[in-house]
């Protein structure tokens, strides 16, 4: 999980470089720009025909991680963006928060994954 979302990250900043040094034609940009994206659309592909393979009780843990995954992101950005109004952490722009959240979203699922699983057994 993290190296595709490292290599689709290394994809960005190689086409937002490519795209500043004017190597890539003005008609073609937007797929350009679009193309990280091709990676993480087919990762959350393959997650999605994994939960379908599963089982009722497999399932109905991952519907509550994502509950849990949810209200864990929600409270994360909720509480940054009050700091940072306050100024006592730094304001950061969404580009360099990004790789902040999707570890978050990932870490918080699975432990959300992990406490819900002991509740079934």
């Amino acid at each position: 999980m993290i190296g595709l979302s490292l290599v689709s990250a290394g994809m960005a900043i190689g086409v937002a470089w490519l795209d500043r040094s004017g190597v890539i034609p003005g008609p073609i940009r937007p797929a350009a720009s679009l193309a990280p994206v091709v990676p993480l659309v087919a990762f959350f592909v393959g997650i999605i025909r994994w939960i379908r393979g599963l089982d009722e009780l497999q399932r109905m843990i991952h519907l509550e991680a994502l509950v849990v995954q949810f209200a864990a992101t929600g409270i994360l950005v909720m509480s940054y963006g009050m700091l940072a109004k306050a100024a006592l952490v730094p304001n950061l722009r969404a580009t360099q928060a990004f790789p902040v959240l999707w570890m978050a979203l990932f870490l918080s699922w699975a432990a959300g994954i992990v406490v819900i699983r002991r509740k079934y057994q």
